[in-house]
């Protein structure tokens, strides 16, 4: 099996694709790749990163998988700092490698995963998820998605509860410093113009308390790491969920997109998913519910000392933390679709509501009573 991978789309060639899949298991000696070419996948280059989808052709004919998912490294040096500094890539590959392994989570199959420490560069071979649909955070998810998400989201962090810090050591937590420095800059930079952007969404006493948050952000993320912490997805977006049909085979929903797995308040994965994905309508009525839903997963799965009280405190800090995020992207909007714009906005507002409507300001470090 051959160390080297190739670093961006174009390197892609039938030969490493067969020493892979037959590493893997998935061809046997007598099958092998002998075409691959590049398919349409939507926009491939991200921010930190390109994925790209390649169909495959087969001797003996539909050996294996019709289409493959490859994510690679941003090209860009910039681009690919920006990942690097909070080791968005390594965090990826551990997860494929070491942490799949050992959950009930459904997840994309992963034929392939490994960086290049010295480079900076990395590749991920995935199941090509492609007769599921992708999760609307835009639109919104309805309550029942919601509960199919914390299902699948439960298994991951019942199972490293209480062991994350003797199984996994030296992984980032969300309290750590070498998480925290290189992370605030982007929030410290982009923080003003997302008032700017959006400001109908900060008139209301959110707005008001806004310095106080910044500068007690750090005071924050201290918090989320003071209680019970374990192993999250980290972007439990809905651009992140595939949903399925049971009917067909297909898992409820799977999450994708794991460079931003960390050891936190798991409550940071609902409070994510509750304040992007959910209409501000939807979580009024349901928020609830579902950490009653969250709650009895939790037990299901064997952690049955984290009261609901207890998990209705963190998801309230949850909720205030991820505030910054949805800062974030509303600062660093750029007007090139519609739907980004849209998503931003909806991004901000339902965070700063959600805030607003669980009374969550008096918990901002420094803040006036």
């Amino acid at each position: 099996m051959p160390s080297a991978f190739p670093h961006v789309p174009e390197a892609v060639e039938p030969t490493w694709l067969t020493a892979i899949l037959r590493n893997h298991g998935t061809l046997t000696p007598d099958q092998q790749v002998v075409a691959v070419q590049q398919a349409p996948i939507g926009d491939i280059v991200g921010v930190v990163g390109e994925v790209a989808r390649f169909e495959l052709t087969y001797t003996p004919s539909a050996a294996g998988p019709a289409s493959l998912i490859i994510k690679f490294a941003h090209r860009n040096p910039e681009n690919r700092a920006i990942a690097n500094n909070t080791k968005m890539y390594e965090r990826e590959v551990i997860f494929f490698n070491e942490i799949a392994g050992q959950v009930q989570t459904p997840l994309t199959t992963c034929f392939f995963a490994e960086m290049d420490p010295s480079s900076g560069a990395n590749i991920v071979v995935l199941e090509d998820l492609r007769h599921y649909q992708v999760g609307d955070q835009v639109a919104g998810i309805s309550f029942e998605q919601a509960k199919h998400v914390v299902a699948t989201l439960a298994p991951l962090h019942a199972r490293f509860f209480k062991s994350w810090a003797t199984e996994f050591p030296e992984m980032l937590t969300i309290a750590s410093d070498a998480y925290i420095d290189p992370f605030l800059p982007g929030f410290l930079g982009s923080w003003e113009a997302a008032m700017t952007n959006f400001p109908d969404c900060f008139n209301n006493p959110l707005g008001a308390a806004m310095p106080a948050y910044v500068a007690g952000l750090k005071t924050l993320m201290k918090r989320m790491g003071a209680g019970p912490m374990t192993f999250i997805h980290g972007d439990a977006r809905m651009d992140n969920a595939m949903f399925g049909d049971p009917e067909r085979g297909q898992h409820p929903v799977v999450m994708i997109d794991w460079q931003n797995m960390m050891v936190s308040n798991p409550l940071q994965d609902l409070a994510w998913m509750t304040t992007s994905s959910w209409t501000i309508e939807t979580r009024r009525a349901s928020e609830t519910s579902l950490l009653t839903e969250y709650h009895a997963a939790l037990v299901k799965h064997g952690i049955e000392d984290l009261t609901l009280e207890t998990i209705t405190e963190r998801y309230d800090l949850a909720v205030l933390f991820i505030l910054n995020f949805h800062m974030i992207i509303a600062g660093a909007f750029v007007p090139s679709t519609e739907r980004a714009k849209k998503m931003a906005e909806e991004g901000v507002r339902r965070a700063v509501q959600a805030v607003l409507d669980r009374g969550l300001v008096s918990l901002i470090p420094g803040s006036s009573p």
